[in-house]
């Protein structure tokens, strides 16, 4: 038996520590919320002296801000009847209903201010001292919460610099109601996310040509789309630069010299670009590729064709050679320009096979508006992937050519 009541006795001890030694307040109390035992932090949750605690309610030792106001012990305030905590505590006592971190908030008056404490509780029934009670575990969490609160606020404040970001990015898109004598333009753009690093535009570069491209810099989010952006304002220097003067550069050339102002070093990134200069009077077009995706001509028959003038993209250096081809757009047809996230998102099974359904499906809708046309693209590429978010950004730009030109072999 000595050895019994010296293991209890131990063990009474032990226990005794971890209470003394543990973080959260604990406390016992009876139906009337007076405490009858507690622990060091319970002190200082509320930064009360120990002679103060015993058989006095919890509203007045924790400093509750009914109790303090109107100067009443718990269950005699005119908001007791309120009170979540009280009402779970006596639900526990009366029901032997157990709770686990229950959420609450409060203010307490603390050295003589008012304190918004958040709390979790826990509550379970005991005997102590022969008599039905309630063990209390309060967890303060008012710290982990005020960091929740900043780093929802900033979280916020990131959302709306990145709407706004999206915004201007939008902004620099082909003008919506843009009208261009013997041609239809119709375009569309998804970030995955806020903005992206696509991005595409159509200039008018003399009274009879226009310039096209359709770029995407590698990687997501802001830093790919500031640098996007930045290219596309280089771009649009470039074009007005070639209205003013009357010089005009042919693709090739305009790809000479994005990679020359654009090299890895400078921006510790690489895009591709598609960019052509197309007649408006002729049809006759000359293209170049940097690495991007090929254009495509639907033609007015349904037959589409994949152009392949391939060079590197741009910023990758080495010496790169891009060329140039020339085309010949006829009444109906449609030059087609987009990035590798459309082929990504047309479809849950890899590039190649996203890239066979969307030339399928071109080829089966070449009888569309054009319009009409690249919302259904969109349209099928949110289907195919089950209508889950984009994994990548998706553009695309189709420009038909409408004038009948007769074209001497």
């Amino acid at each position: 038996m000595p050895i019994v009541l010296d293991n209890l006795k131990e063990s009474n001890e032990f226990l005794n520590l971890i209470l003394e030694n543990i973080n959260s307040a604990i406390l016992i109390a009876d139906e009337n919320m007076r405490i009858h035992q507690f622990n060091k932090s319970f002190l200082s949750l509320f930064d009360h002296a120990a002679d103060r605690v015993f058989e006095s309610s919890f509203g007045q030792i924790s400093g509750c801000v009914n109790a303090v106001k109107e100067n009443k012990s718990c269950g005699g305030t005119s908001q007791c009847q309120f009170c979540v905590l009280r009402k779970t505590l006596l639900q526990t006592l009366a029901e032997d209903y157990p709770v686990d971190r229950k959420a609450m908030e409060r203010v307490f008056y603390i050295k003589g201010r008012p304190v918004l404490k958040c709390l979790e509780v826990t509550s379970r029934l005991i005997r102590f001292h022969g008599q039905k009670m309630i063990l209390v575990i309060i967890y303060d969490i008012s710290e982990i919460e005020e960091q929740k609160k900043k780093l929802e606020k900033q979280q916020q404040q990131i959302n709306h610099e990145l709407e706004t970001a999206g915004e201007i990015q939008k902004s620099l898109l082909p003008d919506s109601d843009l009208e261009i004598d013997n041609i239809v333009i119709a375009w569309r753009f998804e970030p995955s996310g806020h903005i992206g690093g696509d991005i595409f535009q159509i200039h008018k570069i003399s009274e009879e040509q226009i310039g096209i491209y359709m770029l995407d810099v590698c990687g997501h989010g802001v830093s790919a789309a500031l640098v996007a952006i930045t290219i596309s304002q280089f771009l649009m220097s470039l074009h007005n630069y070639m209205r003013l003067t009357g010089k005009v550069f042919n693709p090739e050339a305009v790809m000479n010299r994005l990679d020359k102002e654009f090299p890895m070093e400078r921006f510790d990134c690489f895009f591709s670009i598609a960019y052509t200069t197309l007649n408006i009077e002729t049809g006759r077009f000359i293209y170049s590729n940097a690495g991007h995706m090929p254009p495509l001509i639907l033609r007015s028959t349904g037959y589409l064709e994949m152009l392949g003038n391939h060079g590197t993209p741009i910023g990758i250096g080495f010496g790169a050679t891009f060329g140039q081809e020339e085309k010949q757009l006829h009444a109906g047809d449609r030059l087609i320009l987009y990035t590798d996230g459309l082929i990504e998102n047309f479809g849950t099974d890899g590039e190649r096979e996203g890239k066979n359904r969307f030339h399928t499906f071109m080829e089966n809708s070449h009888h569309l508006p054009t319009q009409d046309l690249v919302d259904k693209v969109f349209e099928e590429a949110n289907r195919q992937r089950g209508g889950s978010a984009p994994s990548d950004d998706m553009s695309l730009i189709a420009v038909e050519f409408t004038k009948k030109v007769h074209v001497s072999i």
